[in-house]
């Protein structure tokens, strides 16, 4: 996402609307399996298409940590 940026400039707010979204329900989801990603940075989530595609994955859980009952796994 962080050389799109770089190259386009900026999105789209349409455009910027849907990777936002879709990047609040990754960090959901990892929430609700109790994993904490701590090192969130849009060189940390991926555009899976390089022509104008919008859907995004993240990546790099080096500095991660999964707990249970509030304790650290």
């Amino acid at each position: 996402m962080f050389s799109r940026l770089e190259k386009e400039g900026n999105f789209k707010e349409s455009d910027a609307r849907i990777i936002f979204l879709q990047m609040v329900n990754i960090i959901n989801y990892c929430h609700q399996n109790h994993v904490a990603h701590r090192d969130l940075k849009p060189e940390n989530f991926l555009m899976l298409s390089k022509n104008k595609g919008l859907d995004i994955m993240l990546i790099d859980f080096g500095l991660s940590y999964k707990w249970k009952n509030n304790m650290r796994i």
